[in-house]
Parts: C-alpha cells; sequence; structure tokens
C-alpha cells in the first residue's frame, strides 16, 4: 500500500500482468512456492501527485518524457500509467517491469532506490518523493 495526502493506493492486484512475461527464459527462475514455470520480473512502484488542474498536462508530459524513455531500455518488459483525478489533486503510478536490478541500473543508476525525477517534474509535482518501491512480480495471470 502507498499512502498519500489521506488517500491509499492498494498496488498488489496491479502487478499481474500478460502472462507471456513469465515465460521469457532470460529472466531468473522464481522461488519456491511460486507457481510452477514462473520466473521473476522486478516492478519499479513510483508514486507523485499534482495540482488537479496540471493533471492532464503532467499526463502529456509523463508519457513523452517518462514512459517513452523507459520503453526503450534494454530489459525493460512493459510500463504502466496510472491515474486517479479528484477535485484537488492529480495522483500518478507508474509501474514498470524489468529482467532484473541490473537492468533498473541502466536507467536509474547505482543509487536505482531513489526516484529518477524527470526536468520538469518540480513544475508539476506538489513534492518530490524521495525514493521508489521494488518488488518481484511472482505470479502474472489476466482472465482470457
Amino acid at each position: 500500500m502507498l499512502r498519500s495526502r489521506g488517500l491509499v493506493f492498494v498496488i498488489a492486484p496491479a502487478l499481474l500482468l500478460v502472462g507471456s512475461f513469465l515465460t521469457t527464459p532470460a529472466l531468473a527462475q522464481a522461488p519456491t512456492g511460486a507457481p510452477a514455470g514462473s520466473t521473476i520480473l522486478i516492478a519499479r512502484i513510483w508514486h507523485g501527485h499534482t495540482p488537479a488542474a496540471k493533471a492532464e498536462e503532467y499526463t502529456k508530459y509523463l508519457y513523452e518524457a517518462g514512459i517513452k524513455k523507459i520503453e526503450s531500455i534494454p530489459g525493460n518488459r512493459g510500463v504502466q500509467m496510472f491515474r486517479k483525478v479528484d477535485a484537488q489533486y492529480g495522483d500518478f503510478t507508474v509501474i514498470s517491469y524489468w529482467d532484473s536490478i541490473d537492468a533498473i541500473k541502466r536507467f536509474a543508476g547505482e543509487h536505482y532506490e531513489q526516484t529518477h525525477n524527470l526536468p520538469k517534474d518540480p513544475e508539476y509535482l506538489l513534492d518530490m518523493e524521495p525514493t521508489v518501491k521494488h518488488v518481484e512480480v511472482l505470479v502474472n495471470h489476466w482472465p482470457k
């Protein structure tokens, strides 16, 4: 769970992605207890919030300057952007999926747990969260 300005975000359901990610031989094998044939992906979870009035503009900026760049990095397996806008705030969550921590380091550097802010983030974000969260994706089922 992530908490921001009194809101609670439950991330776990969003970590269930398209099954083809779990069958790629280049990925590490999942630990004991994971479904047979599973492999590990690393999910990198970032969160930020804007004033509601800037949410639409930030959506476009985040996609052009952030999402497209993430998609082009070797070792990236996909990326999702989530947004919820209410009367006061635009809350954003980006989850990117990676083959390994080393792949993340190619994007974020040696201090990969620190937030990798975009150049114009200070113009949009109400505060700059200092770190991101990394988790293993163990199960990845979508209904057919």
